[in-house]
């Protein structure tokens, strides 16, 4: 015959014990912070029973047992509200400190929006703190808790530049199809930098995502290997499925070009190495300048200004209806 097993001991955890809001008259404790906590002397009971409470009341504060009930419950109403004042002196702190960290983001995204120094946060905290002293010296001191240093500032706009990639390459990971348009220039260092943009359709409702991709330092050469190795090397960082390409723009440069070792040739080969299709690729070039060259063409065949003006608006504002009525 077999013996039965050994019962299993139920856990505290598993009984769901839940706080009653008539413990807060008849025993004076609060549920506050996932804990049940006596107004009377601020601790707390290890389990949520009455029978824990209840001991504690009786043991703990034997005087309060005799008060009245009217009494007992403004002493109640007394200690709930110096239990809620206390705790909002310790938040109030937390969410000075928050907002002055949130101002401080915001002051270091214009800063770099601008293309200000690191320590032009200096001169910004300075002004900021001689407007609070004439307009509001009683809240001056909040505007003191706002770090605008110049390593802080450095550390803010790292910090929103990182929050940036990652967004973009949460997007990149489920796009559905995109482009790219590349275009390299020399700064005034005699550095090649390329700049390369994305525009694609990342979900099926047809959200256009058209950002920076990248801008990449190009050391030595600027032939167009070592431009299809820095743009694989950006597609690689930023989760960037080849397969899904649809078309790159570039400018007339023959290392963009070039019939041989230009950029565009280089990479359909990559693809067809890839087993990726390359034949439906598009590829555009100089599409700015040849629009500027176009628009230019135009206005001068056209004898009078406004009339030119009334036919681009009357077209512009035909197309936009046509898109507008497609179902």
């Amino acid at each position: 015959m077999d013996k039965p097993g050994p019962s299993k001991k139920r856990k505290v955890k598993d009984e769901n014990r839940q706080f009653q809001e008539i413990w807060t008259e008849k025993y004076f404790f609060v549920w506050s912070h996932n804990k049940v906590v006596c107004l009377i002397c601020k601790n707390s009971v290890a389990i949520a029973k009455e029978y824990n409470v209840k001991k504690h009341y009786e043991t703990q504060h034997p005087t309060f047992t005799k008060f009245k009930s009217e009494l007992k419950k403004q002493k109640m109403l007394f200690l709930k509200r110096e239990l809620i004042g206390q705790q909002a002196m310790f938040t109030k702190p937390i969410q000075d400190s928050e907002t002055a960290t949130e101002v401080s983001y915001e002051i270091s995204r214009i800063i770099a929006k601008r293309s200000r120094p690191f320590n032009y946060g200096d001169f910004v905290k300075e002004c900021i703190e001689i407007a609070a002293k004439k307009m509001c010296p009683e809240a001056a001191k909040k505007f003191e808790k706002i770090q605008l240093n110049r390593m802080t500032i450095q550390r803010r706009i790292m910090s929103l530049s990182g929050n940036i990639a990652e967004q973009l390459n949460e997007k990149t990971k489920i796009i559905e199809f995109f482009s790219l348009s590349l275009d390299e220039s020399t700064d005034i260092s005699s550095t090649a930098q390329l700049l390369i943009f994305i525009r694609g359709v990342v979900t099926q409702d047809f959200e256009v995502l058209e950002e920076l991709l990248g801008m990449c330092s190009l050391k030595g050469q600027t032939r167009g290997v070592d431009i299809l190795n820095v743009l694989l090397d950006e597609c690689s960082k930023t989760y960037l499925d080849l397969s899904k390409l649809s078309g790159v723009a570039t400018d007339g440069a023959p290392s963009m070009i070039g019939v041989n070792s230009g950029l565009l040739n280089l990479l359909k080969k990559y693809l067809q190495e890839k087993n990726i299709n390359a034949e439906d690729l598009m590829q555009f070039h100089c599409i700015i300048h040849q629009e500027a060259l176009c628009s230019k063409k135009i206005v001068s065949k056209c004898h009078e200004s406004g009339s030119f003006d009334c036919k681009f608006h009357k077209i512009t504002r035909t197309q936009s209806q046509a898109i507008q009525t497609i179902p």
